[in-house]
């Protein structure tokens, strides 16, 4: 019986949630941003725009957020997705297009019926495109919604920045948006963009104005145990100091919480007699990964700027090297000083802000600490032998540097980093204790036999 449950959550990082993949995913948190969203899609203040931009990093949760979009709004919202990665327009006319056949499909899924649609005309060949969806295309669509909003929930916005860049689209593609939106009072835009291009949001105006983003971030430990937990519900346990334990090692990183609960659901499915997760179980888990969520871990490493990387380098060393002891600018100062790279109060204190925009870091009146315990484990086994130049210049697109050969250490690695990256890989073991637990394990066991057994109740899962 077991082995037929499906399992609730995504299988992969590549994972593809606009293929359909997404389909019963849970989703957690976000309520912050829908809110944002709600109030963004229906302010009626004169020049106030319907269009909202979310901003984040790879496998943050973009597309799932729009996937969620109908779920979180109701229906007196009809959403029409374009999911530009995979569907690249060549010109205006093919965006345009793809524009209108999202809505026509968003509307018949909603309604159920053909009705006006059948009276709209076709663009004829070489017709504007433009005048066609103002004056033929939306006006009827909008009148077959019933006093519905209809939302263009456009994935990826960075791939129409790069083909406006290209030539592809038009200068004033936005500019043509926004004028929808003012033409159209039951229209809006939600727009999803790679954290690498948050420098060029000036580009998407005046579609997005300054004020018009929402960036998104990892989620808070309250988020990460419900997605742990209420899934699973009726099937196994996941008490709640280990689910803490998870968030601490991934830092609240969406898709790896998901490859958890992935993980854990098909150790269930084949031995249902274990029913409460352990301590010691994500212990065990979070050696296989740490090699999952390798490429991703070296990715956000070439994204910082030399500060950044030699920063994030001494506060993980720091921490290792004594785990009681206070990080902070000063120890970290302090830490470097025997490099080839001094670096002043100003330029750590800078560092720092970066790393905790990133994620990466957290500071507090406590010191600063690495928000994931796996980038600790990668810290520990790469950097000594990573390069510290280079920096957030490289594009989102540029994946193929993740499996690249690595860099050759350059002179200035503080001589420490060298040494410990050579140490590292016969500490990982003992590491993933660390991680869980705070502090070296005793010792290494293997998968160990629930304490506490419960009923096995399976019940459907939300």
């Amino acid at each position: 019986m077991n082995a037929l449950r499906q399992n609730p959550y995504h299988s992969g990082l590549d994972d593809d949630f606009s293929q359909g993949m997404s389909d019963g995913v849970p989703f957690a948190g976000r309520k912050e941003a829908f809110g944002r969203l709600y109030q963004q899609l229906n302010d009626n203040a004169p020049g106030a725009v319907r269009a909202l931009c979310f901003i984040g990093r790879r496998h943050i949760g973009k597309t799932a957020l729009l996937l969620a979009f109908d779920t979180a709004f109701g229906e007196n919202y009809i959403s029409a997705r374009v999911f530009v990665r995979h569907f690249m327009p060549e010109d205006e006319e093919e965006l345009l297009l793809m524009l209108a056949q999202s809505a026509t499909e968003a509307i018949l899924d909603s309604t159920g019926k053909v009705g006006k649609l059948n009276e709209i005309a076709q663009l004829e060949e070489g017709g504007d495109a433009r005048a066609w969806l103002v004056e033929t295309f939306l006006p009827i669509a909008l009148s077959a919604v019933q006093g519905k909003r209809l939302i263009f929930l456009i994935d990826d916005a960075d791939k129409l920045l790069n083909a406006i860049r290209s030539g592809q689209l038009r200068l004033d593609t936005f500019a043509f948006l926004r004028l929808l939106i003012e033409t159209f009072p039951e229209v809006g835009f939600v727009l999803t963009l790679d954290a690498e291009y948050e420098p060029e949001i000036d580009s998407l105006g005046p579609l997005i104005g300054v004020n018009d983003s929402c960036r998104l971030t990892n989620l808070a430990p309250d988020e990460t145990r419900w997605l742990l937990q209420e899934p699973v519900r009726g099937c196994y346990s996941i008490p709640d100091d280990v689910a803490s334990a998870i968030h601490k090692a991934t830092g609240g990183a969406p898709a790896l919480i998901q490859q958890f609960g992935y993980q854990l659901y098909q150790r269930w499915n084949l031995t249902p007699e274990i029913n409460v997760v352990t301590l010691d179980d994500v212990k065990t888990l979070t050696r296989s990964m740490y090699q999952y969520a390798e490429s991703d871990l070296k990715y956000d490493w070439l994204r910082l700027s030399p500060n950044e990387k030699r920063v994030l380098a001494a506060i993980g060393q720091r921490h290792y090297a004594d785990p009681l002891k206070r990080v902070d600018a000063e120890a970290i100062e302090a830490w470097l000083a025997e490099s080839d790279h001094l670096m002043d109060r100003t330029a750590i204190n800078a560092a720092l802000r970066g790393l905790e925009y990133a994620e990466l870091a957290q500071n507090s009146r406590s010191g600063t600490i690495i928000t994931s315990g796996l980038m600790q484990a990668w810290l520990l086994e790469n950097a000594g032998r990573m390069s510290f130049s280079g920096g957030s210049t490289i594009p989102a697109h540029v994946t193929s540097l993740i499996a690249g050969d690595t860099p050759a250490p350059g002179r200035g690695i503080p001589a420490r980093l060298a040494v410990m990256s050579v140490l590292a890989a016969a500490v990982l073991g003992i590491l993933a204790g660390v991680l869980v637990f705070g502090t070296p394990p005793p010792g290494q066991t293997g998968l160990p036999n629930p304490t506490v057994t419960l009923a096995n109740t399976p019940t459907q899962l939300p």
